[in-house]
């Protein structure tokens, strides 16, 4: 009996723990696949669009603080000869100084936008104008998108100009 017992033990011991760890496993397979499908980039790229828009038109209006709403409070902006700057008063300085410039307008055209519910990433191409709708620069952006307070906000954001470097000075 106490053999009979044991063998039985050595039966059950196993598929129990076996039964354990294989549901412990689906478990977190559902919660992770619930929690991917809480992202959709399609919503992500169609926020993103929206802010953009509301990005250009900032300059358009001289709003900076709409401007600066379409950056996270803790965002950064790497500007081509500026040392970086980051937070919401670094940024409305920086469209300030833009706006003192003369600057009136940002085309922006989306290229590209991947990632996941951590981070966004969109590439894409600027124009920038002044006065009458005056072109004065183009290039290209990399921008890292985050979700702060539900909302897809500019995290990082790089830009450079597509401008041919200036010539050395003759010798």
């Amino acid at each position: 009996m106490k053999h009979s017992f044991l063998k039985l033990l050595g039966i059950v011991v196993p598929i129990v723990i076996g039964t354990i760890l294989f549901s412990s496993c689906v478990n977190e397979s559902a919660k992770t696949e619930t929690a991917a499908s809480t992202f959709s980039l399609d919503s992500a790229k169609a926020a993103i669009a929206a802010s953009n828009k509301v990005f250009s038109g900032s300059f358009a209006t001289g709003d900076s603080t709409s401007f600066a709403n379409c950056y996270t409070s803790d965002a950064c902006l790497n500007v081509t000869n500026m040392p970086r700057m980051c937070g919401t008063q670094a940024i409305i300085a920086f469209f300030n100084g833009g706006r003192k410039m003369g600057l009136t307008n940002v085309a922006l055209t989306t290229e590209e936008v991947m990632g996941g519910k951590e981070a966004v990433v969109e590439t894409g191409k600027y124009e920038m104008f002044v006065g009458n709708n005056v072109s004065v620069e183009k290039g290209k952006f990399i921008v890292v998108w985050k979700e702060e307070n539900g909302k897809w906000k500019m995290h990082r954001d790089i830009w450079n100009s597509d401008a041919p470097p200036p010539t050395a000075p003759a010798k």
